[in-house]
């Protein structure tokens, strides 16, 4: 059912630290910009590398920790599932499973749809259950 780790998410302290985060992952480790939404402290990029995606958001605390971990996915062909074997385990579920078109900056005009949801692990991280969708 699960087929693997779709991305890591970070959040960044402020749009400052999300333009550094940015030119890091790009410059210094070579990742190249999937798509991205949003502007300002609502900002968001996703970046890949070698099939393996990093989802950047700009907003966050200026108290959260350094290299702190926002969510990690896990790519399947069934969110519904994947939620439904989380909650009969007995562990919260934070966002049921929703379908979204995210409108994007770039490419201009596109949507990237998605089905997902997000759940509480065992030791308080913050899961999502991912897919892509046909427009």
């Amino acid at each position: 059912m699960i087929k693997g780790i779709h991305h890591v998410s970070l959040r960044c302290h402020n749009e400052e630290n999300y333009k550094e985060t940015l030119k890091f992952y790009e410059d210094i480790i070579g990742m190249k910009v999937m798509c991205s939404w949003g502007e300002g402290i609502y900002a968001a990029t996703m970046l890949e590398l070698n099939g393996d995606v990093m989802e950047i958001f700009a907003t966050g605390a200026a108290s959260a920790m350094t290299g702190s971990v926002n969510h990690f996915a896990f790519l399947t062909d069934d969110v519904d599932e994947a939620t439904l074997k989380v909650r009969n385990a007995g562990y919260p579920i934070v966002s049921a499973p929703a379908d979204v078109n995210m409108p994007l900056n770039e490419p201009e005009g596109a949507v990237y749809p998605m089905r997902f949801s997000y759940c509480i692990g065992p030791v308080g991280e913050m899961i999502e259950f991912f897919c892509e969708r046909e427009v």
